[in-house]
């Protein structure tokens, strides 16, 4: 440890000694101390730019100064800069993102817009694509935006709980410009990490055509031992990426803006790590690594017309997954139990069971006499044999997604009583998941080779989605504006797949290529109203509609009737006061909001087999309050603090004809902090030359969570309730800085999830230990 903090000691004498070097090529120029507020950013969140603190939803939005000065590089290090926005971390850089609480397993309850494109995750075997999040790095961005509640009709599908928007720097057309940063630090029971970015922008023909690229390299360092497969550092993470667009604006009514983003990251194993064994160690008998390939191509058309702007935008991207998990301990626990010793007597012993014929199933926790006068108890025994010397035992799950989306949008550009925005969309998205169950090597976790086969399947999943959608805003007069919203939507979703083999763990039994088919069509509706108290002060009122698809299951064991499940939808009612004082300096929001969910799509176990699948199953209500505020008292000094408490709590028991009640009436939703906060302090000075100095404080808040719906159950936790303190100082002027930072300055345990399973060790996925570290910037 001494070593990593020495080489991060290295790190920033190199970068203060060149700071000075740097300073005398510059000429001095006056540096602007003041920092945009949270209502100053223009965004366009409506589908048209409007001022955040003109726009009538609940929205937070950073600039790229904003995340530069949090030091914030991903989605991860902006989530309790906004309330309700949550991350669930699970293994090997899995997280699932929700807003306002909203979240379940299935399709996403939250847009994840890059640009003009909303990405979605592989389905994977369970049709969950909200439970893998994409990554992309946070250099170089205009700024994020974060719509708050169901934006079900500009948005569609995937945003019941809100949307999050990233969009990008453009090319600009008339200079030359460009970036670099180089970032080390070193983190507490791990190793040094390092982070090198650039980018460059490039008129080509001036005023017409230009090009910007970004290119970038992290490596996060790991702090998780895994001693049992002889592996230290084990959660250490890669990220490599490319961003390209090309910028052409042939007359000054038409531009045209074409990205790519090419980016891998690479997990060289779990995050997790169990408390029982120690801190920060895990005992996972399976190397557990993990790899994702992301490829993004968008095209993004604008022509200002006299009846607005129309906006055609067309992508396309694939995302690949490779994932590896331990199945040791669960799989040690099933066949402890003997359920499945019947079938493999009877399957791959070759016995003949009393009363079943060969290749016939049993669910039988017992294995009868056979006729070769072999007792039950020594069936078990030989059962019980072969599953030990299988072990360990992994989990091979590589997986992709592809999608065609378009749209086309018309939107207003004048300054009239009337606003609009009318599209149409259209997405054809497919994915693949295979699982490969293997016998591992107990020394190293790796897969035997040659590979054991020991139950593989596959599952595809085709989704065929298009909507017809409008929002007209009338101002009545001065002060008052009536907005109405709807769309209708139309989709079908196929999942297929086949089952290649017996798995004696899981009851898994070899089957024919089989599809399941669910559609729908709908419309869902929003209404808001708007009125100015005064220039600074708007009070705003919303009712709106969130859904989700329903889908399929083509899961081992299950009845017909659950093999589809329906759409689940929300109704959203909030209020709301946007306000500025004192000139501007001080901006106060506050809203409140209650949510109906309906038809609750989520994850269920029955009563029979080992494999979970989507059911709907119960309703809830969840009720909040939101406050975000910020202020400039003094010259050079910029504070902002955030406020969220939730409750959410089922309205209905989750019981079912398949699934045994996992929650009931009253019963609070699991995995959703109810309350979160956020506080932060920033000052500038003048330094020297022509250089100002910067120091930032940030304190967080994560309250309770819970594992499980019911207190009763054996796997029900309680964790959450911690405090983050994180530190940042530099100078800087308009051509480099030079900063050092702490995140986790108290080094706290912050526990974010709890995964439990019977007769194996808790495991936690945490905030990382204390972090030391330096960044030097340039422009140019």
């Amino acid at each position: 440890m001494a070593t990593h903090y020495g080489r991060a000691a290295f790190l920033i004498s190199v970068s203060l000694f060149a700071l000075p070097l740097g300073a005398q090529a510059q000429e001095t120029v006056p540096q602007q101390a003041v920092t945009e507020g949270v209502g100053d950013i223009v965004v366009t969140a409506l589908r048209r730019s409007t001022r955040v603190q003109d726009t009538p939803v609940a929205i937070t939005a950073l600039s790229e100064k904003s995340l530069q000065n949090l030091g914030a590089t991903g989605i991860a290090d902006v989530v309790r800069q906004v309330p309700g926005l949550n991350l669930i971390a699970g293994e090997s850089g899995r997280t699932r993102i929700s807003i306002r609480g909203i979240q379940t397993a299935g399709e996403s309850t939250v847009g994840l817009y890059y640009g003009e494109t909303p990405l979605t995750g592989p389905s994977g075997t369970s049709s969950d694509p909200s439970g893998v999040t994409p990554n992309l790095n946070l250099f170089d961005v205009e700024r994020v935006e974060v719509l708050r509640g169901p934006q079900g009709t500009l948005y569609g599908s995937g945003s019941m709980g809100g949307t999050l928007r990233v969009i990008f720097k453009k090319p600009d057309l008339t200079k030359y410009e460009g970036a670099t940063e180089f970032g080390g630090e070193a983190v507490e029971h791990g190793e040094f990490g390092y982070s090198l970015k650039g980018a460059v922008n490039v008129p080509i023909i001036s005023d017409m055509l230009a090009a910007r690229l970004v290119l970038y390299r992290q490596q996060n360092p790991g702090y998780v031992d895994d001693p049992t497969i002889g592996r230290e550092n084990l959660n250490r993470s890669t990220l490599e990426g490319a961003r390209f667009q090309l910028g052409f604006q042939p007359t000054d009514t038409l531009s045209m803006n074409f990205m790519t983003i090419v980016q891998t990251q690479k997990f060289d194993g779990t995050s997790q790590w169990a408390p029982s064994v120690g801190e920060f160690v895990s005992e996972q008998k399976i190397a557990s690594p993990a790899y994702d390939k992301l490829q993004l191509y968008a095209l993004e058309t604008k022509w200002e017309t006299g009846i607005g702007t129309l906006a055609l935008n067309n992508s396309y991207y694939r995302w690949d997954v490779r994932q590896t998990n331990d199945n040791s301990d669960n799989y040690a626990s099933i066949a402890a139990s003997n359920r499945y010793c019947g079938l493999f007597q009877n399957t791959y012993a070759g016995s003949l069971l009393q009363g079943t014929s060969a290749g016939a199933t049993t669910d039988s926790s017992t294995c009868a006499s056979d006729a070769g006068g072999l007792t039950s108890a020594q069936l078990q025994a030989d059962y019980q044999n072969w599953a030990a010397s299988q072990q360990p035992i992994g989990n091979y799950q590589p997986r992709f997604v592809r999608n065609y989306v378009n749209e086309l949008r018309l939107s207003s550009n004048g300054k009239g009583p009337f606003s609009y925005t009318f599209g149409v969309f259209r997405e054809d998205r497919d994915d693949r998941v295979d699982t490969l169950v293997f016998a591992g090597i107990p020394e190293t976790g790796e897969r035997q080779q040659p590979t054991v086969d020991l139950g593989s399947r596959y599952v595809t999943d085709v989704v065929k989605q298009t909507a017809v959608y409008g929002e007209i805003s009338y101002r009545v007069f001065e002060p008052l504006t009536l907005t109405a919203g709807l769309r209708y939507y139309d989709y079908k979703k196929t999942v297929g797949g086949e089952n290649l083999g017996y798995n004696y763990f899981n009851g898994q039994v070899p089957s024919a290529y089989s599809e399941v088919t669910a559609d729908a069509s709908g419309l869902i509706q929003k209404y808001n109203v708007d009125f100015k108290i005064t220039p600074d002060i708007m009070f705003y009122a919303t009712a709106s509609q969130g859904f989700r698809p329903g889908g399929a299951n083509l899961t081992p064991g299950i009845p017909e009737s659950a093999q589809t499940y329906a759409a689940d939808s929300l109704w959203n009612y909030e209020a709301g006061f946007k306000t500025q004082w004192f000139d501007r300096k001080l901006t106060f929001n506050i809203d409140a909001y209650r949510i109906d969910w309906n038809n609750l799509q989520t994850s269920v176990r029955a009563t029979y087999g080992n494999f979970s699948y989507i059911g709907n199953v119960g309703s809830a209500r969840i009720e909040g309050v939101e406050v975000e505020a910020s202020a400039r008292p003094v010259s050079g000094l910029n504070l902002n603090a955030s406020f969220h408490y939730v409750k959410p709590r089922l309205t209905a028991d989750q019981v079912s004809a398949e699934v045994t009640a996992s929650g009931l009436k009253g019963d609070i939703l699991p995995l959703i902090p109810r309350t979160t906060a956020s506080a932060g302090a920033e000052y500038t000075f003048p330094a020297f030359n022509d250089f100002e100095g910067m120091l930032r404080a940030d304190w967080t808040y994560t309250g309770k969570m819970t594992s499980q719906i019911r207190p009763t159950n054996s796997l029900y936790r309680e964790f959450g309730k911690y405090s983050m303190v994180n530190l940042r100082a530099g100078v800087q002027n308009d051509r480099m800085g030079v900063f050092l930072y702490v995140r986790n300055l108290f080094n706290k345990i912050g526990v974010n999830s709890i995964s439990s399973a019977a007769g194996v060790p808790d495991y936690w996925a945490t905030t990382a230990p204390r972090t030391l570290g330096a960044t030097i910037y340039s422009n140019f």
